[in-house]
């Protein structure tokens, strides 16, 4: 049985789900080279169709997100349905989640009957009479649980969603027992959505909502507790636990963009660095309170959660080292972009309940390319580049990097989601702080204060980060306080300033090309990780294609490119 499951709003993505297991999921900037692109990926699912080698009639089900139609860009946000919300509020007295819940019914049914919708089904071979809609938390629900290892090994699980909105909710909290039976036990409403907060904190910092969250928390070690504290309890007058400690609640009502517009007076004065940091502590407070109380109410310590606001990695650290946390799984890349995935295994579950889903190992999800591939895009470029095929492109690219050269990566199927896994990834030798500025100033052309990521043989993840439980993670979800031996091996993969890592620990079975280069590069320096960025210029979208690869060497000062057993560089 196939799956597809399709995103229309921002990082529009299609996916695809056969017997079980995704078999193909890309999101549509990859394809655009514009990032986060938003509306209905067209191009993404003619790509998951050739690659699989399918026809449109070869699709059993097509799964689509959202009851409401999802925004496709910030740009909507702001002068979309969410500018009025807050005057139709005022105008009408009483509980707004009563409002937005009766606004989610009423566009439940004129979904399918929208014209464009029907137009863009039809340009790529379906028909509306073929969709099923998925809810939205529900898709961030589905994701987490059906990747997560819970699902598979039959354990009763807590599931968990946080983002800013989705079908008139910023949240779920649901269990499912051993037996795969779903119980949503929670909703959060949009109207007390933490990711919203943090969203409009961002954009009144003049940062890119929904997309530069991440600046934010990375500037957030900077400051001292103070000041911290200080932005914390401005904030928190937006946003708190309710009273039970089991919900959110915004007392003020105040939200969107009129929320940006207070801000603007509640934080005069107050510098970037402490709003950074003060609108994190508000974020870490709530979400591991939030965790705490529905593991001490249900008994469940299992937990799998997904939506932007999971993609905090600092929260997750905290929610990770809970004592009343046995185990935790974060679907990586867990922002809307994973809803299609959902989407498309929860209509799976429900067609096949009595089959097993594979749960997730790696996130190769996209294209790759022959070499036969690789060596016609090169040519168009051989006014400007040389290209040598080697017999051991690892031992080349460790040596390299043991030598303090920047190199980027395309090898095999594009990784799925926001995080460069070693396939479509800019890495370097992490040993030297001065590599940082290099890598800032000419080639990511980044901010100053954001750290960059290791890649770590699993073999050696004890040997650089503190686990305080045997968690199984992989996918830079989770971030770890760091040893000695990796402040003396990797210090330029770390936070400058608090030593904390978001790493990448690779496994030989999910990643056997990048698994063995980090081995060569270990026989060699004695280094068993290396910095890993993704491969792309600041505001582009990761490469895909070896042409964009070469575009990308061509405007970078990076030393070499490695294209699957090709080494590129400029002449």
């Amino acid at each position: 049985m196939r799956v597809l499951g399709i995103h229309d709003g921002h990082t529009s993505t299609a996916a695809l789900v056969e017997d079980g297991e995704v078999k193909f999921a890309l999101s549509e900037e990859r394809l655009t080279r514009k990032k986060n692109q938003g509306g209905f990926p067209e191009q993404s699912i003619r790509a998951a169709l050739k690659k699989l080698d399918l026809k449109p009639s070869d699709i059993d089900e097509v799964a689509l997100v959202g009851w409401v139609k999802p925004l496709t860009s910030i740009e909507s946000y702001k002068s979309g349905r969410q500018k009025y919300f807050p005057l139709v509020v005022k105008l009408f007295p009483g509980d707004p989640r009563n409002l937005i819940r009766s606004y989610v019914n009423w566009s439940k049914g004129k979904r399918l009957k929208d014209p464009e919708l029907q137009r863009q089904l039809q340009n790529v071979g379906f028909s509306t009479d073929r969709i099923k809609i998925q809810e939205h938390q529900q898709t961030h629900a589905s994701v987490a649980y059906y990747m997560s290892p819970f699902h598979r090994k039959g354990e009763e699980a807590l599931v968990i969603t946080l983002d800013g909105s989705g079908d008139g909710l910023a949240g779920s909290i649901s269990k499912v027992d051993a037996n795969g039976k779903w119980e949503r036990l929670q909703e959060i409403s949009t109207f007390d959505s933490l990711g919203m907060i943090y969203s409009r904190v961002t954009q009144y910092l003049a940062m890119k909502p929904w997309e530069h969250e991440y600046k934010l928390m990375g500037m957030a070690p900077y400051c001292g507790p103070k000041y911290a504290k200080a932005v914390r309890d401005v904030l928190a007058k937006h946003m708190r636990l309710s009273a039970d400690g089991l919900n959110l609640e915004n007392p003020t009502r105040v939200w969107g963009n009129e929320l940006v517009e207070t801000l603007h007076r509640e934080l005069r004065g107050f510098r970037f660095d402490s709003v950074s940091a003060g609108v994190q502590l508000l974020h870490e407070e709530i979400v591991v309170d939030l965790v705490r109380n529905w593991v001490r109410k249900t008994g469940i310590g299992r937990i799998a959660a997904a939506g932007g606001c999971f993609m905090n990695v600092k929260a997750n650290m905290l929610i990770m080292n809970l004592d009343e946390v046995e185990d935790f799984f974060v679907m990586p890349s867990g922002g809307d972009e994973s809803c299609a995935i959902g989407a498309a295994l929860q209509v799976y579950a429900d067609s096949k309940p009595e089959q097993p889903i594979e749960p997730l190992h790696n996130l190769y999800w996209g294209g790759e390319f022959t070499n036969d591939e690789v060596e016609e895009q090169l040519r168009q470029f051989s006014d400007k580049i040389e290209f040598e095929k080697q017999d051991d492109i690892e031992r080349k690219g460790a040596e390299l990097l043991a030598d303090h050269k920047i190199l980027a990566r395309l090898d095999g199927r594009c990784e799925w989601g926001a995080r460069a896994l070693g396939n479509r990834s800019i890495i370097a030798n992490a040993s030297r702080l001065d590599n940082l500025r290099k890598l800032n100033a000419a080639i990511k052309m980044r901010d100053f204060w954001m750290p960059f990521a290791p890649s770590i043989k699993w073999e050696r993840r004890k040997d650089y980060a503190v686990f305080n439980k045997d968690i199984d993670v992989h996918h830079m979800t989770i971030a770890f306080e760091s040893t000695d031996l990796a402040k003396e091996h990797i210090p330029a993969a770390l936070h400058p300033y608090d030593r904390t890592m978001r790493p990448q620990f690779v496994k030989k079975e999910h990643n056997p090309g990048y698994h063995k280069l980090i081995s060569e590069y270990e026989k060699i320096t004695g280094m068993g990780g290396i910095l890993n960025t993704s491969f792309n210029l600041h505001g582009w979208p990761i490469v895909n294609t070896p042409k964009d690869a070469v575009e990308t060497l061509l405007k970078s000062d990076l030393d070499y490119v490695l294209i699957n057993d090709f080494l590129v560089s400029k002449k």
